[in-house]
């Protein structure tokens, strides 16, 4: 049951990343988007952990929408 509370927490978090990533006028400081990385990936070990299924995968994606962030806006927009 937890991970399926788990994982609709995540559906209802991962579309509020999407702006950021989407609009190449965001700017994220890469320090900010490097700890969620690393925060979430310890995260995604602890439910693995823990053997569940479905939340891993949908915090899986979060770290890679939020590596996306670090790598595409970790830069100001000049202009």
């Amino acid at each position: 049951m937890w991970d399926i509370v788990i994982a609709i927490g995540n559906l209802i978090l991962l579309p509020s990343l999407l702006p950021t990533l989407l609009d190449s006028r965001s700017y994220i400081p890469r320090i900010t988007s490097a700890f969620a990385v690393i925060g979430l990936s310890f995260i995604v070990a602890g439910l693995i952990g823990e053997g569940f299924v479905i939340s891993p995968v949908l915090t899986s994606v979060a770290v890679v929408l939020w590596a996306f962030i670090f790598l595409f806006r970790g830069k100001p927009v000049s202009g």
